[in-house]
């Protein structure tokens, strides 16, 4: 790891990719961070191995092949070579997911913003919409946290990568973008934010006729959190998801128009507002 100062993000101070603006300077980051060292290889792939404890190596959707070393502390990319880029947003997800869960964290495909100094999280299947929900919250001045994936350690989340990356442009969201993935995506670079805030609570994204928002409690938001965890064959402690499940949940339903983006981002804000006046107030 010599000869690179690292970057932060996921709660992770990563390396080789100093370069890459989206991701802030290590500094941020608590000491004792766990550290990864990214890179690539055009080698042939080693044989797969299921990610244990100490490591293994899977098959990515697009046929690069990933290995993880967790005493070495490198995540390598077997494949034709990324841009960096690129290897910070989407491809350090996976990364994330792995090291963050043999740090002890909890992991989730999950977006987040900040309301009222909390970070709410947004699930969702890839349908759901979430990358154009947070570009419009981003359009609005309110600081999103993560696109794609949501570390929880404690009752704390760790910042993502400070971009959002769109199959399409959102009507009225008016942020400088540039093309990513090889003209693929629409990326839309978000300002700098804090390394942790605390987890307020959970939204998960569907559709509807109107915007809407039902609470979400007890044993079903358990069971919803429990099957979004990432690597759910690696050790985790029982107890820090059911402190994750006590948090506020809703199902958040909305139109597939444009023109309900407003009265749904409204009705987002009044509810936590109401929601955590009445937590104050106990």
């Amino acid at each position: 790891m010599m000869g690179t100062t690292g970057r932060s993000v996921y709660g992770l101070c990563v390396h080789g990719l100093d370069e890459v603006e989206e991701l802030p300077p290590a500094d941020v980051l608590r000491p004792g961070s766990p550290s990864v060292f990214v890179r690539q290889t055009t080698a042939e792939a080693p044989p797969l191995v299921r990610t244990d404890l100490d490591g293994g190596v899977r098959v990515l959707a697009d046929g690069r092949t990933l290995a993880v070393d967790r005493r070495r502390g490198t995540a390598t990319f077997h494949g034709p070579p990324l841009a960096p880029d690129v290897l910070a947003h989407p491809y350090l997800a996976p990364v994330a997911t792995i090291f963050n869960r043999w740090a002890g964290r909890e992991t989730f495909h999950s977006g987040a913003f900040v309301h009222a100094g909390r970070a709410w999280a947004v699930l969702g299947p890839r349908t759901a919409g979430k990358s154009s929900l947070l570009t419009a919250l981003a359009a609005r001045d309110v600081p999103v946290v993560a696109d794609d994936i949501l570390v929880v350690d404690g009752t704390d989340v760790y910042a993502g990568p400070r971009c959002i990356d769109l199959r399409q442009p959102v009507p009225g969201a008016a942020l400088p973008t540039r093309t990513a993935r090889a003209g693929d995506r629409l990326r839309v670079g978000l300002p700098p934010i804090a390394a942790r805030t605390p987890l307020g609570g959970w939204l998960f994204l569907g559709w509807g006729p109107t915007p809407a928002m039902t609470r979400v409690t007890g044993p079903d938001l358990l069971a919803r959190l429990a099957g979004c965890r990432s690597w759910h064959h690696l050790p985790t402690d029982p107890t820090a998801l059911l402190s994750l499940a006590a948090l506020p949940a809703w199902d958040l339903a909305r139109p597939r128009d444009w023109t309900a983006l407003g009265p749904t981002l409204r009705l987002v804000a009044e509810t936590l507002t109401a929601a955590r006046a009445v937590a104050v107030s106990r």
